[in-house]
């Protein structure tokens, strides 16, 4: 089921989804309310149409999603978005079902710790080992490594860190909405933070913060707009043109064209903060060209 743009539109409007992000009061106001409500369980919609796996990892959960019909070779890890504080949302879940029926992947869904309860630290650990794994087990060129909006910064964070850890380059890294850099300062922010009614500074400047952990959080582990880009997995970012964070993703494009490196980009007019996982028309040529990643282009 999909709604008409202009409808979501004014659904997040009436949600008051960005009134979380426009003061730090709001963004701790939502960090408790989302404690008591949210639930990192697959839905039950999602059970029907998946087999449903879970191990321990670092004391955490890790999901995975394969399809019904029979797992292929591609192993896909996700990381999902939230701003770094809130937990995985049904939204991902049903993107994640959909790729495995469409793919045949198995996608591996960290429930990792999140702030301002956590650090960074034990994410990455916990990330880190679930990775090491998948490259033991499974051919580098079957891996895919993918994440969303707080997700997609860490995603690119790790997989700069790999070739320290003595870990291979997943073949295709996939970004959406990617949060590069948890300063939120590049000067073109300002313009497009007037017209993105989803995001907003005062809020994100605060989880960074609280994710960084009493570190810089513009240093490269944390902010990997400013990280290495040589040597990595295949990069593909998925961006709208109404949300702030377009500025640091054009700046990861630029940085990565210096460097000799391409960055493919897909940079949709007019679309919200992480419109692949929206259920609008909108996102379904984004979640077709993602399924032809997961599945490989070669």
């Amino acid at each position: 089921m999909t709604m008409p743009w202009p409808l979501f539109l004014l659904l997040l409007k009436l949600l008051g989804r960005r009134r979380r992000f426009e003061s730090i009061e709001g963004l701790r106001a939502a960090v408790e309310r989302d404690r008591k409500t949210a639930s990192a369980e697959p839905p039950a919609s999602v059970r029907k149409r998946c087999a449903i796996g879970r191990r321990h990892v670092g004391g955490h959960d890790c999901y995975t999603l394969a399809p019904l019909s029979g797992a292929g070779p591609v192993q896909l890890l996700y990381l999902h978005g939230g701003a770094h504080v809130a937990e995985i949302s049904p939204f991902h879940w049903r993107l994640l079902a959909e790729f495995a029926e469409a793919t045949g992947c198995v996608a591996h869904v960290p429930i990792f710790p999140l702030a301002p309860e956590h650090t960074y630290r034990p994410a990455y650990a916990m990330v880190n080992e679930i990775y090491r794994g998948l490259a033991a087990a499974h051919d580098p060129r079957q891996l895919v490594l993918m994440g969303d909006s707080a997700g997609g910064g860490l995603a690119l964070a790790l997989a700069q860190g790999f070739a320290a850890l003595g870990l291979p380059q997943p073949r295709d890294i996939v970004l959406i909405s990617p949060w590069l850099d948890l300063t939120v300062s590049n000067p073109a922010i300002p313009a497009l933070e007037a017209d993105d009614p989803w995001l907003a500074r005062p809020g994100l400047e605060e989880a960074g913060r609280w994710w960084a952990g009493g570190e810089d959080p513009g240093l490269p582990h944390l902010s990997p707009v400013h990280g290495p880009l040589q040597g990595l997995g295949r990069l593909t970012v998925f961006i709208g043109t109404r949300d702030l964070l377009l500025a640091d993703c054009r700046a990861l494009r630029d940085r990565a064209a210096a460097q000799g490196v391409h960055v493919e980009m897909h940079e949709a007019p007019g679309m919200v903060h992480v419109w692949p996982l929206l259920p609008v028309r909108q996102a379904m040529a984004a979640r077709a060209a993602i399924a032809g990643i997961v599945r490989g282009r070669d």
